[in-house]
């Protein structure tokens, strides 16, 4: 193995490229695992503090999730190129079926 390229910036001398040493590389791959963990654990605070956020603007805003759906249902209907009284009769007439319930 030739070992892995690295980029070295200094002032004034641009880019150079160097090969990184077998010992390099390790240290780089340890930290890289070492670090793994901690941004797992992160993902999943930020992921859990999103969904408690999102929770609670739906709480204090209910406005605009019924603002959202009026417009994806409005997109929808744009995109269908279907007539709206076509779309309102196909809603108010389904069917009782499982699909609907």
């Amino acid at each position: 193995m030739h070992g892995a390229l690295e980029r070295e910036e200094e002032e004034g001398k641009g880019r150079e490229y160097h090969i990184m040493t077998p010992k390099e590389i390790a240290a780089l791959d340890k930290k890289i695992e070492k670090l793994k963990p901690n941004l797992h654990k992160a993902d999943a605070e930020y992921n859990a503090l999103a969904e408690q956020m999102s929770a609670l603007l739906e709480q204090r805003y209910p406005e605009r999730k019924e603002e959202a759906v009026k417009q994806r249902l409005y997109d929808a209907y744009k995109k269908s190129g279907k007539t709206l009284d076509l779309i309102i009769d196909f809603i108010e007439n389904a069917p009782d079926d499982d699909f609907w319930n």
